[in-house]
């Protein structure tokens, strides 16, 4: 009973509860200091988000240039012929096959001409009945032995079997098929042994030197554009770039992209270019335009999926960058052409932009600052 009176006297000792008092006044003051020390460190992150990047701009100006506009087409020959016979019968001999070049008037292939020569000799044996029976009955015309009608009628009789025998050997030598153009042998679909019909198709040859390249220029750019006037044409499976100039412009609107059609002349004397290729064509023109031109770097990619470029333009009263998209044209030397989403005269960052978004502090600094800061780094 003693020991445990001495055990509740000990609980509840003055001294014992002034400790635990003062432990406790200990950990609400660290906790204070903790709190203390983190809201500093948080305002420090806070200005160092807030911070000014160093950025290089310069203001768009305009630059003068030649005129140019681009447009994809395709790459067609300069003449494709369908070749046939002119008279029915049987393949006997077939010439050159399909990617074989052949000259103008090359023989190329045949039907048996039994029959045709046949034909021609009973015409010859008839022209020349016809002939004879006018020629003897032509004295008696003077003398009245025969009436003027009759004598017509031989007349009539000796021109008709004439032309009939020139039609047979028409026939004979249409039996014999030669190329109408110089070119190359794009299809041949028939075979010795063949039968074929008149007017059916044996060869198609196609003219490949020049070329014609057939692009679809919008209604904006068909104005500034001339006969004569200078192409480059690159093929894109060919990696490679073709020299031509502008043959024909189109009179009237495509109905369905409002675009005219403009064919461009390109030699082809090394057969590169084949029908069919895609091809990419920039016309150019000695009018001379006004355009945005911006060093290449200053535009930058978002890497989204639409692939959609912007520039960072400056607002200085306020000392930040707004991202404005652009539609960007054709490159020229280390220079990117804007068409549309700045206008001249707007503060652009052309060094920097990398670390930017959209709203972000910036400080201008000079393009010397800038190097010397990249290369300390």
């Amino acid at each position: 009973m003693r020991s445990r009176s001495t055990a509740v006297a000990a609980s509840t000792n003055p001294i014992t509860t002034a400790v635990h008092s003062a432990l406790l006044a200990l950990a609400l003051v660290g906790v204070a200091a903790a709190a203390s020390a983190c809201a500093p460190a948080a305002a420090k992150t806070t200005n160092a988000a807030d911070s000014a990047i160093p950025v290089v701009a310069q203001p768009i100006s305009l630059s003068a240039r030649g005129w140019s506009a681009t447009a994809s087409g395709i790459v067609q020959a300069n003449a494709s012929v369908d070749v046939a016979f002119q008279v029915p019968g049987k393949v006997v001999t077939i010439g050159p096959d399909e990617g074989q070049s052949v000259r103008a008037g090359q023989p190329i292939a045949s039907l048996d001409p039994t029959e045709y020569r046949l034909a021609v000799e009973q015409a010859g044996a008839q022209s020349d009945r016809a002939a004879h029976d006018r020629d003897r009955n032509q004295p008696l015309l003077a003398s009245g032995g025969i009436a003027p009608a009759e004598m017509e009628h031989l007349e009539i009789g000796a021109r008709q079997s004439a032309a009939a025998a020139d039609l047979a050997k028409k026939h004979l030598a249409d039996t014999k098929l030669e190329a109408p153009i110089p070119g190359i042998v794009s299809r041949r679909v028939v075979e010795v042994g063949a039968t074929v019909a008149a007017g059916q198709t044996v060869y198609t040859i196609v003219a490949l030197d020049p070329v014609r390249v057939r692009v679809g220029v919008p209604e904006a750019d068909v104005g500034h554009i001339t006969e004569g006037a200078t192409a480059t044409v690159r093929i894109p499976a060919l990696d490679t770039s073709f020299a031509g100039r502008v043959s024909l412009i189109g009179v009237a609107a495509d109905p369905a992209t409002r675009s005219y059609a403009v064919e461009i002349s390109v030699p082809n004397p090394a057969r590169k270019l084949r029908a069919g290729m895609v091809a990419e064509a920039t016309i150019s023109t000695r009018e001379a335009t006004s355009a945005m031109m911006v060093p290449a770097p200053a535009v930058v990619h978002d890497g989204g999926i639409s692939g959609t470029t912007i520039v960072y333009v400056v607002d200085r009263d306020a000392a930040r960058v707004h991202a404005r998209r652009v539609t960007t044209s054709a490159a020229r030397g280390d220079s990117l052409e804007i068409t549309s989403g700045v206008a001249a005269g707007d503060q652009i960052v052309v060094a920097g932009q990398q670390r930017l978004r959209d709203g972000a502090r910036v400080q201008q600094v000079d393009s010397n600052v800038q190097r010397n800061a990249k290369g300390g780094r």
